[in-house]
């Protein structure tokens, strides 16, 4: 039995039609991958928070009344160091990021407080959404509704912890905010 080559244009089809077969089913792949890396991550995140949640205190001190009348609910009692006071703004689609496309930002990411100070965080949150600001290490996981509230972190171990938000933004870009510190990412810095 005799086969015939293919003729340079039958091959050339051929090599393309393979060709764009594997970039479709790649980036299928790497999509799929990297929603189980955020799904995974999501999970490690809510079981570490579980298994911390004992070591360090986080409060929402106030909500919409707070910005109708200036005055903070009372929460458990602080340490003797004074607590410092943060505000800070979430922005949807407000900073311009290293791959030319407009990201989701927090206007302040890095966090300083002494062990055993109560953090104020004033949020105004000027997206639609909810966001977090979430480090499991520590059993930071504060979930920041729409508009303008204060809450309340006080972490006892001293070092450079990270958070980020754990609530899926950012959409346009796979989450990249969510992934790059100075955007919805950061670290709170206790000493």
């Amino acid at each position: 039995m005799h086969i015939e080559a293919p003729d340079k244009e039958t091959e050339a089809r051929d090599q393309a039609q393979f060709d764009d077969t594997v970039e479709k089913t790649g980036k299928t792949l790497i999509e799929v991958f990297a929603g189980l890396g955020i799904f995974a991550a999501l999970l490690m995140s809510i079981i570490a928070l579980n298994q911390s949640s004992e070591h360090n205190t986080v409060t929402v001190t106030s909500g919409a009344s707070l910005a109708a009348t200036g005055t903070a609910a009372a929460v458990t009692p602080a340490a003797a160091i004074p607590a410092k006071l943060m505000s800070l703004k979430i922005i949807p689609e407000g900073r311009l990021g290293p791959d030319g496309k407009k990201h989701d930002f927090y206007t302040q990411t890095e966090f300083a407080v002494k062990a055993g100070q109560t953090l104020e965080l004033q949020i105004d949150n000027t997206d639609e959404g909810e966001h977090s600001i979430t480090s499991p290490e520590i059993g930071v996981n504060i979930v920041v509704k729409p508009g303008i509230h204060t809450y309340q972190i006080r972490v006892k171990e001293k070092g450079r912890f990270s958070w980020f938000c754990v609530i899926p933004c950012d959409s346009g870009a796979n989450g990249w905010a969510m992934q790059h510190a100075g955007y919805m990412s950061g670290y709170i810095t206790v000493t």
